[in-house]
């Protein structure tokens, strides 16, 4: 009995911990994002925009080499969010009426919609 009472003290001491030590645990083994926010560059580049009088992005599919850059000009009703449908990046995020360039570090396709409107975007990056 003795033996029984003790291996249920270890396997609820083994089972009574569900959180880690370290809070950050779960973000240090993530991948970085693939996409993220960088200053635009002086010149021409790949640029999608709307307005408010359209439900789309122009142009509705981008496609860029890797490393490169597309400036997103939203208009005030219109954003960028990841389509969580998709295959998306959680870095690819414009807000309402900014401007902003995003550089895409991996090949592959990053789906992106109108958070407001649902209306989505596709870059492609070879």
């Amino acid at each position: 009995m003795r033996v029984c009472a003790s291996l249920a003290c270890l396997i609820l001491a083994a089972c009574g911990s569900s959180g880690s030590s370290n809070p950050d645990a779960s973000t240090a083994d993530a991948a970085p994002p693939t996409v993220r926010t960088v200053t635009c560059p002086p010149g021409d580049m790949p640029t999608v925009t709307t307005n408010d009088n359209v439900m789309a992005y122009d142009p509705t599919v981008t496609a860029i080499s890797t490393h490169g850059l597309v400036k997103f000009a939203m208009s005030p009703t219109h954003n960028v969010g990841p389509d969580l449908t998709l295959p998306s990046d959680p870095g690819l995020r414009v807000g309402f009426g900014q401007t902003a360039c995003l550089e895409f570090d991996q090949a592959g396709t990053f789906n992106f919609q109108c958070t407001a409107h649902g209306f989505k975007g596709q870059i492609i990056v070879q």
